[in-house]
């Protein structure tokens, strides 16, 4: 194993940790309100350009700031929303299955932002000038597999084209992700003396 295994490990689990404080309805809905007010803010930025308009000089000031203000509005009342859906579920009978359920989506989502980092990263630097420690990980070869997944789904105009394998000699099954690589006194065998 390498860093680079532990960094994508720590963040699987602290992506599920967080999800399980939080819990499924939470998360789904605090997903919810970051997308209905990017929703809200494109759908009030006609109604409210006249108001910031008033505060600026400079025309070129009048979008951004009428968007991010609706934005940011939006979501503070619709995160306040959520908070209270989730802790009214949180104290319910069902919050155990909450819990549970939002480590399951928190363990995915980790995958899923994983996933679409080896994607972009395949887009902006070819596999072989990654750094070593990477190309060693026992992670790239099933995030790879799982990335080739993904790929394959996606419409032909939006598929990434560049999605080259991991080097050769490289086993996708979780036994050979376990398996210890022991270097040194570790193998069994005696040091060579001189």
């Amino acid at each position: 194993m390498t860093w680079v295994d532990l960094v994508v490990f720590g963040f699987l689990l602290v992506s599920g940790l967080l999800a399980f404080g939080r819990g499924l309805v939470r998360e789904i809905l605090g997903i919810g309100a970051w997308i209905g007010s990017v929703a809200l803010a494109f759908f009030g930025l006609p109604m409210t350009r006249g108001i910031v308009r008033t505060w600026f000089s400079t025309p070129e000031w009048v979008d951004p700031v009428s968007f991010i203000l609706v934005f940011l509005i939006s979501l503070i009342i619709l995160m306040l929303i959520a908070k209270m859906i989730g802790g009214f579920v949180r104290g319910s009978v069902l919050g155990g299955v909450d819990r549970t359920l939002g480590l399951v989506f928190g363990l995915a989502r980790g995958a899923t932002v994983v996933i679409i980092a080896y994607i972009l990263g395949q887009m902006v630097f070819p596999i072989d000038r990654w750094p070593d420690a990477v190309l060693r990980a026992r992670t790239l070869t099933p995030i790879y597999e799982a990335a080739k997944w993904v790929r394959d789904q996606l419409p032909d105009p939006y598929r990434p084209h560049t999605l080259d394998p991991p080097p050769a000699g490289r086993d996708a099954t979780s036994e050979a992700l376990l398996r210890a690589n022991p270097q040194g006194r570790a193998t069994g065998k005696q040091p060579e003396r001189e």
